[in-house]
């Protein structure tokens, strides 16, 4: 009764001080966390909110398996219409890397498919004879392949040529991709990406993040499974794991209302994006792609981070073997800036670290452009979820990282764990 108290006074009080609309589904085990200290995520959230740096959010930790923090803040848009839930769906841009695309890899590596020391032309012959025959796969993990860091869309597409152009504002026989409400692209517009893909000019194999590199990762995936990769996940992964928010394409399964917007338009897509990917690769490539284009929520997302902190078990079932989860969330880059497919925390200059400077160096995880973030910490056993539409509705100035919400949160979280360990040994 009393904690029923506690969360309504909670309630009531978000509201007074203007955070928004505010849900609350777990607080924490004190036994492994300091729930007053953990309670300042929402000042931290509020922060955001109001410089207007996300319009709303979901929060959640998980600490040894339990959930000890569950939260939404704010809105969809703005206008405050409709409050962010634990259902909302958002899109996870970039963390599809480690969410997506690399547990597919993961299962490939673990059956013996491939190998990190292949070659990809040995898996996609349309880059046999190119400069970029003889990049390995562990190349594109790490972001030192020498791909530059994304497609040409407007030399793709055809701009300023309405005649041989890849986009229609309706669909028809040749259009029949849709990318928005009122795109729709050609349905040979991938073997066009891919044919530019294999014309680009290759830079020097040292580190640089390139979307490029997860693109081709996709492809191997498909070329080694015979198998779409979005159809590859759901059936190895999220069905089973029991995810119903997790899903590429998702206005196949989901109402539009149920998912964040993510930009009021951008300059192809005159209209509102929603339930449409936002980054504009994935979207040239109809939306499931490697680098981009999975949507989920935070309890979904913080459920296949536990299956790897798990040594690749959930529930009973096993998914990946330990030792392909240890290869894959213990290995560093000879740079020091990224693991295999994970980013990593930078140590040794806490200031361009993705995470806050008490993050130990075997955290692993990734951010997404539109204002997300996984963060998984194997020596305190904890889950750190972040999810958020900081693009809407433009996204040209990102005030989330300015601001540092996502790492000022993480931060509160090791102070609540630290604030916990201090009172035990007294």
């Amino acid at each position: 009764m009393r904690r029923i108290q506690l969360i309504s006074l909670f309630l009531i009080f978000s509201a007074l001080i203007g955070i928004g609309a505010v849900t609350t589904h777990s607080v924490s085990n004190e036994s492994q966390i300091d729930s007053k200290v953990l309670a300042r995520i929402s000042d931290i959230v509020k922060q955001g909110m109001d410089a207007k740096a996300f319009p709303g959010c979901q929060v959640l930790v998980m600490k040894e398996g339990e959930v000890v923090y569950d939260s939404c803040f704010g809105y969809y848009t703005y206008e405050k219409k409709q409050p962010v839930t634990s259902t909302t769906l958002y899109d996870l841009a970039s963390l599809t890397k480690t969410t997506g695309t690399l547990l597919a890899v993961m299962k490939l590596y673990d059956e013996g498919a491939i190998r990190l020391t292949d070659s990809v032309s040995r898996y996609l012959p349309f880059l046999l004879g190119t400069d970029k025959s003889n990049i390995t796969l562990y190349e594109l993990l790490v972001h030192e392949s020498g791909l530059p860091a994304s497609l040409n869309a407007s030399q793709l597409l055809n701009l300023n040529d309405p005649i041989h152009r890849m986009f229609s504002p309706v669909p028809t026989k040749e259009y029949t991709l849709q990318a928005a409400d009122s795109l729709y692209l050609r349905v040979d517009i991938h073997d066009a990406a891919m044919s530019q893909l294999a014309g680009m000019r290759l830079n020097s194999k040292k580190y640089l993040y390139s979307c490029l590199n997860f693109i081709v990762l996709k492809e191997v995936v498909e070329a080694v499974s015979h198998c779409p990769m979005d159809k590859y996940l759901d059936s190895l992964f999220y069905q089973p794991m029991g995810l119903k928010t997790t899903a590429f394409l998702p206005l196949k399964k989901h109402k539009k209302e149920e998912i964040a917007p993510t930009l009021i338009k951008d300059n192809l897509r005159k209209s509102l994006i929603q339930g449409f990917v936002h980054d504009p690769d994935a979207a040239l490539l109809g939306g499931v792609s490697g680098n981009a284009g999975l949507f989920s929520t935070a309890k979904d997302v913080a459920t296949v981070y536990q299956m790897l902190l798990n040594g690749g078990e959930l529930n009973g079932r096993r998914y990946l073997s330990a030792e392909t989860c240890h290869l894959f969330t213990t290995t560093t880059s000879k740079s020091g800036r990224r693991g295999l497919g994970f980013d990593k925390p930078v140590t040794t200059n806490p200031a361009n670290s993705p995470c806050c400077a008490s993050a130990p160096a075997s955290v692993y995880g990734h951010t997404g452009y539109t204002g997300t973030c996984c963060w998984v910490d194997p020596t305190n056993r904890l889950i750190y979820v972040f999810l958020s539409n900081r693009t809407f509705p433009s996204d040209g100035v990102n005030k989330l990282a300015r601001l540092n919400i996502r790492t000022n949160i993480q931060e509160t979280i090791y102070q609540s764990i630290k604030q916990r360990q201090n009172l035990a040994t007294r």
